[in-house]
């Protein structure tokens, strides 16, 4: 870390006992919540960058981000009734193109029933096999970063604990040299009287 990037913090919470005062920490609750409420509120983009590449999905999400009810689910094209007998011929060649789209899509279902019957079973194994891989590599990192947190905390708390130590002592020193200089300022006060006492004195 360059020296720009220092950050210096006069922080103590592990020898900082202030805090746990009532009175003192209803005071700084008072004071976040006042500086919270003199905050901005956040801003809302009107427009949305998802579903860039996919206009249907973007469709979907502005509807429901409006609150539009979407539209019902069309299952007429999942219909195969026979045209009336009156019908014309190109009423009858619809309905001969939508019972030959229902064939290949039953089609389609059953070879994907076959390999779902004759790879499936392997497939799902697979899967399952990599998520608890990914799962382990999520629970080391997990775990790693635990570690390295309850180190960082414990270093921080030694760290303090020296500073509190050295705190002490020099909040120790600079009382003692406080009561010296007060003790100085008294006793210059009380050689000032006496020799002003001893100078009255004189003149009478």
């Amino acid at each position: 870390m360059s020296n720009t990037d220092t950050v210096y913090l006069d922080s103590l919470p592990y020898i900082d006992k202030e805090y746990d005062d009532p009175k003192i920490r209803e005071q700084v609750l008072s004071l976040i919540q006042d500086e919270m409420g003199r905050m901005s509120p956040p801003l809302i983009p009107k427009t949305t960058s998802l579903f860039k590449n996919s206009e249907l999905l973007r469709k979907e999400y502005e509807c429901v981000r409006d609150g539009r009810s979407m539209p019902p689910f069309d299952i007429e094209r999942y219909k195969l009734e026979a045209p009336d007998e009156s019908s014309d011929v190109e009423t009858w060649k619809l309905a001969a193109d939508n019972a030959g789209a229902q064939l290949e899509h039953q089609n389609i279902r059953i070879v994907n029933l076959e390999l779902l019957q004759q790879f499936g079973a392997n497939a799902w194994k697979l899967s399952n096999y990599q998520k608890e891989g990914l799962l382990k590599n999520i629970e080391d990192a997990t775990t790693k970063l635990k570690d390295e947190g309850v180190h960082v905390n414990k270093a921080r708390k030694y760290e303090q604990q020296e500073a509190g130590v050295k705190l002490q002592d020099l909040e120790s020193r600079w009382q003692e040299s406080v009561r010296n200089c007060i003790e100085v300022q008294a006793a210059n006060a009380q050689l000032r009287a006496e020799i002003q006492t001893l100078e009255t004195a004189e003149t009478e």
